[in-house]
């Protein structure tokens, strides 16, 4: 019993040292254009990681690698296309956790992230941004509640790039940290938000460092906060909503890589292996975080963990702001 159990001990060792090897020679990335579903319109943060990202892979796979663009609201179209798409290899998708927690709140929500996308990578974390125009001549977030309270509930709007998401509930859970209910204005993406603040017509805005922080330094727009725990490197002269007395605000957002579900387990090994290895370059990183990215990757195993484990804490946060899960 013990040779045979030596036996089958010896021959499971072999076959799980020889798999990843075979897996990659057998089920390589399609010879073939490949896509990138983004579910935002061009120039925003979305936008401007994935491009940084996507001609690197170019580069490595010696494949065209289109970027695919699906608008709509909150991005959600990305996620319900890679839903019903062939996994084949040839499409994923770059989804920001802003994206996902509409699955809690919007009735009809078209995808199920726990179990219609399957988890590539983590591509690395992001705090959101509350942001000013230049118009209103503000450039401290006591200055601006003070110039809140000085006018007309009109002042009191903000512009959000992603509705329905904490995106949006970020600057409602600021209103209410600072006695001055807020009122949301969705917008479809950040691009069309930005020109709204740089011109003046909307006075606020909730958005990811990385739509805000290149505008910023265009003059654009002025950042009065982040959710993040402490300040960044990338912006250091920006405040942290913890140091300004507001730890409930503390949040942190990121984004991934995601498979149809169904694609074959070497496949997603394969994948995973080389969106790692392009994200981890040091050409590559660098450049995202330049763009407020904090770069880090994960396994698969890690992503889908990581997002069972962010659901629950986003029901708890949405419980604690009285908005009322549909599912």
């Amino acid at each position: 019993m013990n040779n045979v159990l030596s036996r089958r001990l010896l021959l499971t060792t072999t076959v799980a040292l020889a798999t990843p090897s075979v897996a990659r020679a057998q089920a390589g990335i399609p010879h073939k254009p490949l896509r990138i579903l983004v579910g935002y319109p061009s120039s925003g943060g979305s936008d401007s990681l994935v491009h940084v990202i996507s001609g690197a892979l170019q580069s490595r796979l010696t494949r065209s690698v289109t970027v695919d663009y699906k608008p709509g609201p909150s991005g959600v179209a990305a996620g319900e296309i890679l839903k019903k798409s062939t996994p084949d290899g040839s499409v994923i998708a770059f989804i920001p956790s802003a994206t996902m927690v509409g699955k809690l709140i919007k009735p009809g929500f078209p995808f199920d992230p726990l179990t219609d996308l399957l988890p590539l990578t983590l591509a690395g974390t992001y705090p959101t941004t509350f942001a000013v125009s230049p118009k209103i001549d503000v450039t401290t977030l006591a200055e601006y509640v003070a110039w809140l309270k000085a006018g007309d509930a009109t002042r009191a709007r903000f512009g959000t790039t992603t509705p329905d998401s904490f995106t949006q509930y970020f600057g409602t859970m600021l209103g209410r940290e600072i006695g001055v209910p807020l009122e949301a204005v969705p917008y479809n993406g950040a691009r069309p938000l930005i020109a709204d603040l740089e011109e003046g017509r909307i006075p606020a805005g909730t958005g990811g460092i990385t739509s805000f922080l290149v505008p910023q330094r265009g003059g654009r727009l002025k950042i009065l906060m982040t959710s993040a725990a402490k300040r960044g490197a990338i912006a250091p002269k920006v405040p942290t909503a913890t140091e300004l007395g507001f730890p409930k605000l503390v949040q942190s957002n990121w984004y991934a890589f995601f498979a149809p579900p169904g694609m074959p387990a070497p496949l997603v090994e394969v994948w995973t292996a080389e969106l790692r290895a392009v994200i981890q370059s040091r050409e590559v990183s660098e450049q995202l975080q330049q763009l407020g990215l904090t770069v880090e990757t994960s396994t698969p195993a890690e992503m889908a963990a990581r997002l069972a484990s962010d659901f629950k804490e986003w029901k708890a946060t949405l419980d604690s702001l009285g908005v009322k899960p549909v599912n």
